[in-house]
């Protein structure tokens, strides 16, 4: 399954020997809160990607978790890796779906999971001047029917310029050869629904309410021996880790922007000029401040 400008089929391949889920930690605690024992519950993930997260609660003694992806790739790792969990009837649900369609009966969860997909859900009528995000309205009142009353949704995404920034140390060495956020605006729409405010209002018109919303700072996207790797983007596979670099290679054959060529020779004169180091602590230094992601927890009222 190819999104806007990344195919997780192929992603999937090597996926998991490098992210970590961010945010795993506070959503578990956040499931512990709900009043009935972790063991009693239903969670639905959707985009859940190779398990990770499904791994992490049902290793922390979640009673159920249902998996949804639109990556048939993706949902292939997740079924090896929860073999077990899946074999005693712990997975119900490991199915391929197009969001923001969900084929499965309204009132059947207790929580519900968006981690690191909002941004994936492009719509030609998207319009940040209105706040209008036709497919990600549809998905969040899609959430808001299929819990129970009371139920949570919780999603881990970026918020506030701060954060989108500190995603990679990567967009800090192109943004030194070419400001990609304007060619960004172009692309998606999306970018003023990943401030607090916009998401806020999303999701108060789905029916959501009793905000919540958490920074693990101590958490990186990447597993902590990738996270500041000089030579990772080097590696292809690496580079497969983050969608930052599909969407510079969409943009680059749409808008003629620098290739990861260039992105990549401006790395290595980095190096060899003893500059990159300088930028790595500059840039870890920001995201210990604003962190790479934020977790937003609602209720269904």
């Amino acid at each position: 399954m190819a999104t806007l400008y990344e195919d997780y089929d192929i992603v999937a391949n090597v996926y998991d020997n490098y992210r970590f889920p961010i945010g795993a930690e506070m959503e578990l605690l956040a499931l512990g809160k709900l009043g009935a024992p972790l063991k009693d519950l239903h969670v639905a993930e959707f985009g859940c990607g190779t398990g990770n997260y499904a791994k992490y609660f049902l290793d922390g003694g979640v009673g159920k978790v249902s998996l949804f992806d639109g990556s048939r790739g993706m949902l292939e790792r997740a079924k090896n890796k929860l073999s077990d969990y899946i074999a005693n009837g712990q997975v119900p649900q490991c199915e391929v779906i197009t969001l923001p369609d969900a084929p499965i009966c309204n009132g059947q969860f207790d929580a519900i999971t968006l981690n690191f997909m909002l941004h994936h859900m492009n719509d030609a009528g998207d319009n940040s001047e209105t706040d209008t995000y036709p497919k990600i309205t549809k998905l969040l009142q899609t959430c808001h029917n299929l819990l129970h009353k009371n139920g949570i949704l919780m999603i881990t995404t970026y918020l506030g310029d701060g954060q989108v920034k500190s995603i990679s140390w990567v967009p800090e060495v192109m943004d030194k050869i070419f400001p990609l956020a304007q060619i960004a605006a172009q692309i998606t729409r999306l970018s003023h629904l990943f401030q607090y405010k916009p998401l806020e209002k999303a999701l108060l018109v789905a029916g959501f309410d009793r905000f919540q919303a958490f920074i693990p700072l101590h958490e990186t996207i990447l597993k902590s021996e990738h996270h500041l790797n000089p030579d990772g983007p080097f590696d292809p596979n690496w580079r497969k880790s983050i969608s930052y670099f599909a969407f510079i290679e969409m943009a680059s054959r749409k808008f003629g922007i620098p290739s990861i060529d260039v992105l990549l020779e401006k790395i290595q004169n980095m190096k060899d000029n003893n500059e990159l180091n300088e930028l790595l602590e500059k840039y870890e230094e920001r995201r210990q401040q604003f962190g790479s992601g934020t977790v937003v927890i609602v209720r269904k009222f």
